[in-house]
C-alpha cells in the first residue's frame, strides 16, 4: 500500500471510528425520548427488521432503565424469548438443526426429486455453477490466488456448496467444512463428489478443538457471524488454527435501509432470532480495520421485495466481504 493510500485509509478509518464512538451507547442509537414509548417502539422495530436483535434489546432495556414502562418490559421479554437458543451450546445446535431439518427434508414430491438429483449428481453441478457465479465466491477466489493455500477451512459450511466448488477448481487443495447442523452435514456428504473436500458436524467457535494450531492456510466463514453465540470466541477459535500469514475471510449481510412510514410489529421468520446481529461498515472498520492487510468490499445484493414491509426502502443492501491476515 502506498504512503498516500495509507494516509487516506487512516483518515477514513478515524472518521468512521469517531462516528461509531458517538453512537456507541444504546440510548444514543435509540434516537428517541425514553418518555415517548411509541417513538421508542418504532426505533426498536426498525432495528429488529434490520435483524439487529441484540441491538434492539439493548435499546429497549436502556429506555426502560431511564423511564420504566410496561411496554418496554413486554418488548424486552418478547425479544429475549427469541434468543433462548443462545443460552447454551446444546440449545443452539438443536435450534439450528431443527430449522434445517424442517427446510431441507420437507416431505413431498420435491423431496423425492431432490434426492434423485442428488443421487445423479445434478444437484451438485447446479449448486457449484450457482456458487461460482456469486460475487462473494469470486472475491474468495481472489484471496485464494494470493495465498495459494494447501489447506482451507470453511467455518459454517452449510450444504457445502462453496467448499465443493473450491475443491473442484483446485484439486491440490484440501477443504474442510465444519457445520453446526447435522442435517446439512448429511446433505453435504450426499452431494460431495470430491476426495479433497470433507465435512463434519461442529461449531465454528470450536474449530480449535478439531484442527491443530496453525494448520490452516486460509479460513473463510460465509453468512455465519450474524448467527453465532459469540463473535469474539468464534474468531479467536478460527485464528488459532490459522497459520501465521494465513488469511481469514468472512461475509456478513449489509442491511441499510430507511423507514418511510409507521413500522408494523415484528416477529422472526423461524420463530427465533436466527440472525441475531448486524454489522455496519463503521463497526467493521472499527473492529477489524487495524488487522494486517485488511480489506473490505461491498457487494450489492437484491432488495427483499415482499419480504420486508412497504414502509422500507433500501440505502445499501447486500453483503460485506472482509478479509485480513494473521
Amino acid at each position: 500500500m502506498r504512503a498516500h493510500d495509507r494516509a487516506r485509509y487512516r483518515a477514513v478509518r478515524r472518521r468512521l471510528m469517531a462516528v461509531a464512538d458517538e453512537t456507541s451507547g444504546p440510548l444514543a442509537r435509540l434516537g428517541a425520548d425514553p418518555k415517548d414509548p411509541e417513538a421508542v417502539v418504532q426505533a426498536v422495530r426498525f432495528e429488529l427488521y434490520r435483524e439487529n436483535i441484540y441491538g434492539a434489546l439493548e435499546m429497549v432495556e436502556a429506555a426502560h432503565a431511564v423511564h420504566p414502562h410496561a411496554l418496554y418490559a413486554e418488548q424486552s421479554a418478547r425479544i429475549r424469548s427469541w434468543l433462548t437458543h443462545l443460552a447454551s451450546r446444546e440449545a443452539y445446535i438443536s435450534a439450528q438443526d431443527e430449522q434445517y431439518r424442517r427446510l431441507r427434508w420437507r416431505m413431498g414430491l420435491k423431496l423425492i426429486e431432490k434426492r434423485i438429483r442428488m443421487l445423479l449428481g445434478r444437484k451438485t453441478r447446479k449448486m457449484m455453477e450457482r456458487r461460482g457465479r456469486d460475487p462473494e465466491f469470486q472475491a474468495l477466489e481472489r484471496e485464494v490466488t494470493t495465498v495459494r493455500p494447501r489447506r482451507v477451512l470453511d467455518a459454517g459450511s452449510g450444504e457445502g456448496g462453496v467448499a465443493m466448488t473450491l475443491a473442484a477448481r483446485y484439486p491440490d487443495m484440501e477443504v474442510d467444512g465444519v457445520e453446526v447442523s447435522a442435517t446439512n452435514v448429511k446433505i453435504a456428504g450426499r452431494l460431495n463428489r470430491f476426495r479433497n473436500a470433507r465435512f463434519r458436524q461442529g461449531l465454528a467457535e470450536e474449530v480449535h478443538l478439531a484442527f491443530a494450531p496453525g494448520s490452516i492456510d486460509l479460513a473463510y466463514s460465509f453468512a455465519v457471524l450474524e448467527h453465532v453465540r459469540d463473535v469474539d470466541e468464534t474468531i479467536r477459535s478460527i485464528m488459532t488454527v490459522l497459520r501465521p500469514g494465513g488469511r481469514f475471510c468472512f461475509v456478513v449481510p449489509m442491511h441499510e435501509f430507511r423507514a418511510l412510514g409507521p413500522i408494523p410489529d415484528y416477529a422472526p421468520v423461524h420463530g427465533y432470532a436466527d440472525h441475531c446481529r448486524v454489522f455496519s461498515e463503521g463497526e467493521l472498520y472499527q473492529r477489524f480495520g487495524h488487522e494486517k492487510d485488511f480489506r473490505l468490499q461491498k457487494i450489492p445484493g437484491a432488495w427483499k421485495h415482499g419480504e420486508l414491509p412497504d414502509c422500507f426502502e433500501p440505502i445499501e443492501f447486500g453483503s460485506f466481504f472482509v478479509s485480513y491476515s494473521k
